[in-house]
């Protein structure tokens, strides 16, 4: 009696309607988008290397940082911008950042509005004092260069409208050689050459930054050179920063919903087999 019910109750798993197996396999994907959680992973060796050259900068450094995520790269990269910045702050060190786009700029003040949610109480982050956003510079890779070369002949105001004169932390900044590294978040890899080309070999500053995960390949040429130390790749390089980070935000959630509704899937695939073989077992011996 009890092989038979065994037999009926494999028999009904196999059977089971596909809709409720697709509902499950919803709800994999959905709570831990709400609900995070984070398993053990591997974090990638070009994401270590960018968390660490940040961890190795002096405490009160000053950071060129460019920001090149519009709408279409920001889901990718901007969560892993936020974070580096998140760590950038809590080492008391001073952000300068611009935008080679008009667009870019306007998302620039979105990852400077995300990092400051997320920043402990006790980090200071005083807009002038600890970070400034310049806002959109024109000319392409020609304005990059003239802005290393004297940042007031090409901006007068912030973003903000504030002039130039009345910010804090630029009143002893106007060169490249005013900065101690550079973080250039070039999401395409089009304008991470322009950082290289026109900041890092004339001045001989570092550099780390982000590109998009299709980037990746175009940028090892630089990372090989010694002219950029690693990088943040796409969404998988901003879930590692943010698992470095033990920050947990969108990128490492996204992962981690496609490793638990991976981790269903292979479940489904061993119980779907095992329930066969005893199927079949129980039909062999009768």
């Amino acid at each position: 009696m009890k092989k038979d019910e065994n037999e009926g109750l494999a028999k009904k798993l196999l059977n089971i309607d596909q809709k409720i197996i697709f509902i499950i396999l919803f709800l994999a994907f959905a709570l831990p988008l709400l609900y995070p959680i984070v398993l053990p992973m591997k974090v990638d060796k070009l994401s270590q290397q960018a968390y660490d050259f940040v961890e190795a900068l002096p405490e009160g450094s000053i950071i060129l940082m460019e920001n090149g995520n519009g709408a279409s790269t920001y889901p990718q990269c901007g969560s892993g911008m936020v974070v580096q910045m998140v760590q950038l702050l809590s080492k008391d060190m001073k952000i300068v950042m611009f935008s080679c786009g008009p667009e870019t700029a306007f998302w620039a003040d979105k990852a400077i509005q995300g990092t400051l949610s997320k920043l402990p109480s006790d980090v200071p982050a005083e807009n002038g004092v600890n970070w400034v956003h310049l806002g959109f510079v024109t000319g392409g890779e020609t304005g990059v260069a003239a802005l290393a070369s004297d940042i007031r002949s090409v901006i007068k105001k912030d973003y903000y409208g504030t002039p130039i004169e009345e910010i804090p932390l630029l009143k002893d900044i106007n060169h490249a050689n005013d900065f101690d590294a550079v973080v250039w978040h070039g999401a395409a890899e089009t304008s991470i050459p322009w950082g290289i080309r026109q900041v890092v070999v004339p001045f001989g500053l570092p550099m780390t930054g982000s590109v998009t995960l299709v980037d990746i390949s175009s940028v090892y040429p630089y990372i090989d050179a010694g002219l950029l130390n690693g990088v943040v790749g796409g969404l998988k390089g901003s879930a590692d920063y943010e698992y470095l980070m033990r920050m947990t935000g969108p990128a490492l959630a996204q992962i981690m919903t496609v490793n638990i509704a991976g981790i269903f899937w292979i479940v489904l695939i061993i119980m779907g087999n095992i329930l066969h073989f005893v199927v079949r077992k129980e039909e062999v011996g009768n």
